[in-house]
């Protein structure tokens, strides 16, 4: 039983290391409140992304839409974003953005928090581009 607990563990812990890695390497917050107070300062709208580490899709999100240069500047320029685990981060994004759907990106007016528009399932990257130029 010890093993099997301890094999749990290991694996929820190198699941939420992906995302760690990921929010490293494109400059992404993992947390929301954290984001919520740069994006107030910032005056731009969070970019909320929702997903989980065993999501296929999720991955092909990330490393077909999100990494890709064009994209990445347009988020850089435009929103603060963050990343979250739709599991093991609940306590780190507010219920309201608790998706069924995974990858759903929410994106938030910082002020008030209310949300601008939401985005369900993998985009490729022109379809995300024009996703985003449409948030106002």
């Amino acid at each position: 039983m010890k093993l099997i607990l301890s094999i749990l563990l290991l694996a929820a812990s190198l699941f939420g290391a992906h995302i760690d890695e990921f929010a490293s390497q494109m400059g992404y917050f993992r947390d929301y409140d954290t984001a919520l107070l740069e994006a107030q300062k910032k005056n731009k709208p969070i970019m909320l992304v929702v997903v989980g580490d065993y999501c296929p899709w999720c991955r092909k999100f990330e490393r077909q839409t999100l990494q890709k240069n064009e994209v990445a500047i347009y988020v850089e320029d435009h929103f603060i974003p963050v990343i979250v685990d739709r599991n093991l981060d609940k306590e780190h994004y507010p219920p309201t953005y608790h998706s069924l759907r995974i990858p759903t990106v929410f994106f938030i007016e910082p002020k008030k928090q209310e949300l601008l528009f939401e985005s369900m399932g993998y985009l490729k990257q022109a379809e995300f581009l024009d996703t985003m130029r449409g948030v106002k």
